[in-house]
């Protein structure tokens, strides 16, 4: 595996942050050669919204960091950091009239996969990989829901 860290950025626990967030891992992959970054900017944005909304980091004085790294050429993982929370994050299914609850879901059609990763001092990352070449392959959208731990236990479901 040729993975390459493409920078991170650690920011206040504002809703502010999810339009910063956005727009720097827009610039780190631009920087670095990826063509199809729309994907990754929504994923970014969910999970960086799930933070803020769901766990410590959306408190005050709460932070987030978001990290990105090039898997390959084509591929790249979005990771999340949170400040944690007493729940697990997990997709789940909305009623027409929600007006929340679909942010998971959403990031679980257009990942390759998926996951969370708990850290300590109570922090955890929710982490998903995407394709951002040009052409998608087959096996994108289909929601897959694992991986590898890297720098800590996976949590299972």
């Amino acid at each position: 595996m040729n993975e390459r860290f493409l920078g991170e950025v650690v920011l206040p626990g504002v809703a502010q942050s999810v339009a910063v967030a956005r727009h720097c891992v827009g610039e780190m992959l631009a920087a670095a050669g990826h063509r199809v970054v729309e994907d990754v900017q929504l994923i970014v944005s969910e999970l960086a919204s799930n933070a803020l909304i769901h766990t410590a980091s959306g408190l005050h004085g709460g932070v987030m960091t978001v990290e990105v790294v090039a898997v390959d050429a084509e591929i790249v993982r979005i990771e999340v950091t949170d400040d944690g929370a007493n729940t697990v994050p997990r997709s789940r299914a909305s009623g027409d009239d929600d007006c929340h609850g679909r942010g998971l879901w959403l990031v679980e059609q257009i990942a390759l996969k998926w996951g969370v990763r708990l850290l300590g001092a109570g922090q955890r990352a929710v982490w998903a990989e995407t394709f951002t070449g040009q052409a998608v392959p087959v096996f994108a959208g289909e929601g897959v829901m694992a991986g590898v731990a890297r720098r800590g236990p996976e949590v299972k479901r």
